[in-house]
């Protein structure tokens, strides 16, 4: 993205890539990275620029909500589609993904089950009676879709292919949730910060269903620093060479388990969707984090360019200033 055409973004954008603040500089290195969003995004992004200079993270971020309450976090009664999904982002979206795919989506579990009132625990054995072939839960999970569909907005979704973590839900696999949170960068899904467990739903469906839901057109999309809120546990997949053999089908999660070596790093998968409404049997799992993040960011990102930049065959990436920064 070039930031330089708003220059109170930029002037903030090349100060805060090299702050002391690992969290700052990762979300400001993305800005300055990423290659995807095309030039008529810019447009949409400037306005939330235009009143002076940017007085710190919190001032970037509010102006950043700004631009998503309007662009992607949209009701779902409003005609007008999230950016992701509009005709001037085309060049990000995966037409030619394999429709038979699972995809996976982890959803914090609190909010769903405020809504009616249940503990995350039955809600948990409803899961498990559906998933066991008993449909007499059916029902309630029905309940709990009808309830949650109506609050939820149009905001682009994030999700793995089934496939890409299929040895995190293999059969015996006790951590599973863990594993799943490390492996796909949710860096927020933390109990050393919010001081308890967090409770997750996992929910399964087809890429198949998702196009469907948006009358044929709702194919993925690779993520970009435009199409949700600013995360440092984000990183931009560059445009692969032209003749790249091994070009980023999806964009890729900076992988939060612990390792010491880079020849040990793995990236994620990761690509975004628009709004399905849930139905049971969406409803594959229940889990629970109870170990906070221990992988120092700055590796984890020094770890993951190098990687990107061979599967991109962009040896160029980054190389203005990540090279050090990132490192």
């Amino acid at each position: 993205m070039d930031s330089r055409a708003i220059p109170s973004l930029h002037s903030y954008l090349e100060a805060a890539s090299v702050s002391g603040d690992p969290e700052e500089q990762a979300c400001a290195q993305n800005f300055l990275l990423d290659e995807r969003p095309p030039v008529a995004a810019l447009a949409l992004y400037q306005p939330r620029f235009l009143t002076g200079s940017i007085s710190g993270l919190d001032d970037w971020y509010g102006r950043h909500r700004g631009y998503a309450t309007e662009h992607l976090f949209i009701d779902q009664d409003e005609p007008l589609i999230p950016y992701t999904f509009r005709d001037i982002n085309i060049r990000n979206r995966l037409t030619q993904i394999d429709v038979r795919l699972n995809l996976i989506r982890i959803e914090h579990a609190a909010w769903p089950c405020s809504l009616r009132g249940h503990s995350f625990e039955e809600i948990k054995t409803q899961i498990e009676t559906f998933q066991s072939g008993d449909a007499s839960a059916r029902a309630y999970l029905q309940g709990l879709c009808d309830a949650w569909n109506p609050e939820r907005d149009q905001r682009p979704a994030y999700v793995t292919t089934e496939i890409q973590v299929e040895d995190c839900l293999a059969d015996g696999v006790v951590d599973w949730a863990l594993q799943l949170r490390d492996r796909l960068g949710l860096g927020h899904y933390d109990p050393g910060r919010s001081g308890r467990p967090v409770e997750i739903f996992l929910m399964r469906y087809p890429v198949a269903e998702v196009i469907a839901a948006s009358a044929g057109q709702g194919h993925p999309a690779i993520p970009t620093v435009l199409d949700g809120d600013i995360n440092p546990f984000f990183f931009p997949s560059p445009l692969p060479q032209p003749n790249a053999t091994e070009a980023l089908r999806y964009g890729r999660t900076v992988n939060l388990t612990p390792v010491e070596t880079e020849n040990d790093y793995q990236m994620g998968c990761e690509l975004l969707h628009a709004r399905i409404p849930y139905r049971p049997e969406h409803f594959y799992r229940a889990g629970i984090i109870t170990e906070p993040v221990t992988m120092p960011l700055v590796r984890a990102r020094g770890f993951h360019l190098p990687w990107v930049r061979l599967y991109a065959e962009r040896d160029d990436f980054g190389a203005d200033f990540c090279a050090g920064a990132v490192r």
